[in-house]
C-alpha cells in the first residue's frame, strides 16, 4: 500500500495527528483513549524514515504491547522493518545494532540497558507509548529514556496527569528537557507547552461514535459480608496505629485492601452480591456478539469469580502474571471467537494499551484508586472504529469504604478535567496521607 493510500484511510483528525508528529521533534500526544494514536504514530514514521535509508526508530512500550505495536507497524508502515526485542543483553544490544528501521522494546528493557546504549547508538527517533510510565520523575524507568540518544522526542498518553502536574513536568522532562520547570506559574506552563501539545477528544472529533452507557449499581452487602466488614471497620483504628501508636500510609492500604476484598466477597461464607449482580448480566449474554470484561484489581478476586462462573459461560482470566504467549492467545480468542463469552482481567495489565472493541458491555467489579486508570480500562473497549453502545456497570457497595473511595475519584476527575482538558488549574494535589485518614475515618493526633 502507498503512502497516499495509507493516508487516505486515516480520518482528518489523524491525519493532522501525523502532521503534528512529522513537524515537530519535541511533542506529546495526548489524545483521549481510542483514538488511535498508534496509527498516527505508525503513518508519521514511515513518512519519516524513507525506505532502503538506515534511519532509526525506538519504540518503548509496556511489555505486553510490543506484540501489538509490531503488527500495527506492519500494517501502517509496511515499508519500514521491525523487531520486537528479546533476549538476554547481548543478544538486545546486537538487535540494537543491526540497520533494523523499527526497534521496540519494553521499559524494562531500556531500562537496563540505557547507560551502556547511550554510548552505542543514536536514534533519529525515540517513542514513548504509555507515557505516563515515567510520571515519577526519579524512577530508573524515567531517567533511562532521558539518556537515549535522539534526535526527535515523542511521547504519547492518554492521561498525562494521574495524581498531580509533577506527572506531566516529569512526561515533559523527556520530551523536551528545559521547557517546564516546578517553580514556573500555571499560565506560563500553559504557554510554553502548548506549542509541544495535541489533545482531542471523542466527543469533539468523533461525533458520530456511538457512546458510552454508564450505570453505577448500587449494592447492598449480605449479612455474613456485612458482619466480617462491620469487624475489620470497628477495628480500624487499632489497627492503623499498630507500631508505637504511629498512623502510616501502609498500615492504612492494608485495612482498605481488607475492607474493599470483603465488599467483593467473604471468604468463609462465599456470600458476594456483587456477584450476584454480576450473573444476572451473564444471565443476559445470549448473542454470538455479546462479550463482557470483567474488571479487578486482585487477581484473587478473578480466580474466585472463574469458580463461581464454571460451566455457565466460556471465559478466560487475563492478568500480568501470566507469559506474554498465553495473554495474547487468551485476547485473540476473545477477539476472534463467538460468543457469548467472558474475560476476567486484571485492571492493572488490562487497562494499558490493549483494543477489545468487541466487548459489548464491560464491569468494573471493584474500583481503582485513580480514576485515570479506570477510563483506560472502559477506553480499551470505546475505540474510534467502534460500532456498537458500549454498556460499562459499574459495582458500589453502599454505606462502605466503596462511597468513601468513589468521593475521592469524583474529585480527582474534577481536577483533570480542569487541568488536561480545559487548561485552567495545575496544581493537581497527590492522594495524600489526609486523604487516606478521611476513607478510612481515622483521625490523627
Amino acid at each position: 500500500m502507498t503512502k497516499p493510500e495509507l493516508l487516505n484511510l486515516l480520518r482528518p483528525y489523524q491525519q493532522e495527528g501525523m502532521k503534528f508528529l512529522l513537524a515537530e521533534h519535541s511533542c506529546l500526544l495526548g489524545d483521549e483513549m481510542g483514538l488511535g494514536k498508534t496509527v498516527q504514530v505508525c503513518v508519521a514514521l514511515s513518512w519519516l524514515i524513507p525506505q532502503g535509508r538506515f534511519r532509526r526508530a525506538l519504540i518503548v512500550v509496556p511489555a505486553a504491547l510490543r506484540i501489538n505495536w509490531e503488527q500495527e507497524i506492519g500494517k501502517w508502515a509496511p515499508n519500514l522493518s521491525i523487531r520486537r526485542l528479546s533476549g538476554n543483553a547481548e543478544e538486545r544490544f546486537a538487535n540494537y545494532l543491526l540497520p533494523i528501521s523499527v526497534l521496540v522494546a519494553s521499559y524494562d528493557q531500556i531500562r537496563q540497558d540505557a547507560l551502556a546504549l547511550s554510548n552505542l547508538v543514536h536514534f533519529d527517533v525515540v517513542v514513548l507509548d504509555e507515557a505516563q510510565k515515567i510520571k515519577n520523575i526519579n524512577s530508573e524507568a524515567s531517567l533511562a529514556v532521558r539518556l537515549l540518544k535522539r534526535d526527535r522526542s515523542w511521547a504519547m498518553t492518554g492521561t498525562p496527569i494521574e495524581n498531580s502536574v509533577d506527572d506531566l513536568l516529569a512526561i515533559f522532562r523527556f520530551v523536551k528537557l528545559e521547557l517546564l520547570q516546578t517553580t514556573m506559574s500555571k499560565p506560563e506552563i500553559h504557554r510554553l507547552m502548548k506549542p509541544y501539545f495535541m489533545r482531542r477528544r471523542k466527543s469533539d472529533v468523533l461525533p458520530e461514535m456511538p457512546p458510552i452507557i454508564l450505570q453505577d449499581i448500587p449494592i447492598e452487602i449480605l449479612p455474613q459480608q456485612r458482619k466480617k466488614y462491620a469487624a475489620v471497620w470497628d477495628s480500624r483504628n487499632d489497627l492503623v496505629r499498630r507500631g508505637q501508636g504511629r498512623i502510616s500510609n501502609t498500615a492504612i492500604f492494608s485495612v482498605i485492601t481488607r475492607l474493599k476484598q470483603i465488599c467483593n466477597y467473604d471468604v468463609d461464607s462465599g456470600e458476594s452480591s456483587k456477584m450476584d449482580a454480576l450473573r444476572l448480566i451473564v444471565d443476559n449474554l445470549v448473542e454470538k456478539d455479546d462479550k463482557l470484561i470483567v474488571f479487578s484489581q486482585y487477581v484473587a478476586t478473578l480466580k474466585w469469580i472463574s469458580g463461581k462462573l464454571k460451566d455457565k459461560i466460556v471465559h478466560e482470566i487475563y492478568h500480568g502474571g501470566l507469559p506474554e504467549d498465553v495473554r495474547n492467545s487468551i485476547l485473540a480468542r476473545f477477539r476472534n471467537e463467538h460468543g457469548p463469552r467472558v474475560i476476567l482481567m486484571s485492571l492493572r495489565a488490562g487497562g494499558i494499551g490493549l483494543n477489545l472493541q468487541e466487548a459489548s458491555s464491560v464491569v468494573l467489579f471493584d474500583r481503582w484508586w485513580n480514576p485515570a486508570v479506570e477510563d483506560q480500562a472502559i477506553n480499551r473497549a470505546h475505540r474510534f472504529d467502534r460500532k456498537r453502545i458500549l454498556q460499562v456497570f459499574r459495582f458500589l457497595v453502599i454505606d462502605s469504604i466503596e462511597e468513601r473511595i468513589a468521593r475521592i475519584l469524583g474529585e480527582k476527575q474534577v481536577i483533570f478535567e480542569q487541568y488536561v482538558n480545559q487548561a485552567e488549574v495545575a496544581d493537581v494535589p497527590k492522594l495524600s496521607l489526609t486523604d487516606l485518614m478521611r476513607i478510612v475515618d481515622v483521625q490523627g493526633d
